[in-house]
C-alpha cells in the first residue's frame, strides 16, 4: 500500500512542476497605482515576389495577309510578399516568332510584328506607384497599340510603398500579318519575367 501512496505522490509533484515549467514567466509584483508591464513579440512573416500568367490563349481576332490577328492574352499579376522596405519590382515583356507548318518561305511572322499593350491595372493592393509600360487606352487595330516586341519591353512597374503589394492587367497583343504570310494556325510564345 505504501508503493502505490508513493507513486501517486510523486506523479504528482511531477505534474505540478510541468504546470510551473508551462507558466510564462512572471515579472515583479507592481504596487497600486503603478504600471505593470509585459513585455510581448510577434514576427510579420516574408514571402516571395512571383508572376502568373495565362498557360495558354487564342487570340479573339484572325485576320487575313496584310491585315490583324489580336485580343486579349488574360490576366497577368504580379504578388509581392516580400514584406520589404523597398518592394519595387519591374515586369519586361518578350515574344519570339510566330510560326506555322514547318517554318518555312511565309510560315514565320517575326517578333518585330508582335505588338503589346498593357493597358491600366485593374486591380492593385499595397501602397507605392503602379505604372504600366502602355497606358490605356488599348484599341484594336488598325495601327496596332502599344510597342513592337522586336526586343523586350516593360510592361508594368512598381515603385515606393512598403511592405506587400500586387497588381493585375490584362494586356492587349495585336499581330501585324504580313502580306506574304500563308494560311493556317500560328503559334508563338509570350514571355513576362519580373524581378
Amino acid at each position: 500500500m505504501r508503493k502505490i501512496i508513493g507513486a501517486a505522490a510523486a506523479g504528482a509533484a511531477m505534474l505540478a512542476a510541468a504546470v510551473l515549467a508551462a507558466s510564462p514567466a512572471r515579472a515583479a509584483d507592481c504596487p497600486a497605482s503603478t504600471a505593470c508591464d509585459t513585455t510581448v513579440t510577434f514576427g510579420v512573416t516574408a514571402g516571395a515576389l512571383q508572376i502568373t500568367v495565362p498557360d495558354a490563349v487564342a487570340l479573339a481576332t484572325n485576320g487575313p495577309p496584310g491585315g490583324f490577328a489580336y485580343g486579349p492574352l488574360g490576366d497577368v499579376t504580379v504578388d509581392d510578399a516580400r514584406a520589404s522596405s523597398t518592394p519595387s519590382w519591374t515586369v519586361t515583356v518578350a515574344s519570339t516568332s510566330f510560326t506555322t507548318g514547318g517554318a518555312g518561305t511565309g510560315e514565320v511572322i517575326p517578333n518585330s510584328e508582335v505588338y503589346y499593350c498593357s493597358g491600366n491595372a485593374s486591380a492593385t493592393t499595397g501602397t507605392g506607384v503602379f505604372t504600366p509600360g502602355q497606358p490605356s487606352p488599348c484599341d484594336p487595330p488598325p495601327p496596332p497599340s502599344g510597342v513592337s516586341l522586336a526586343v523586350p519591353q516593360t510592361a508594368y512597374t512598381h515603385t515606393g510603398g512598403t511592405g506587400n503589394n500586387s497588381a493585375t492587367w490584362n494586356p492587349l497583343i495585336t499581330i501585324s500579318i504580313p502580306l506574304s504570310s500563308v494560311g493556317g494556325t500560328y503559334t508563338g510564345t509570350i514571355s513576362h519575367t519580373v524581378v
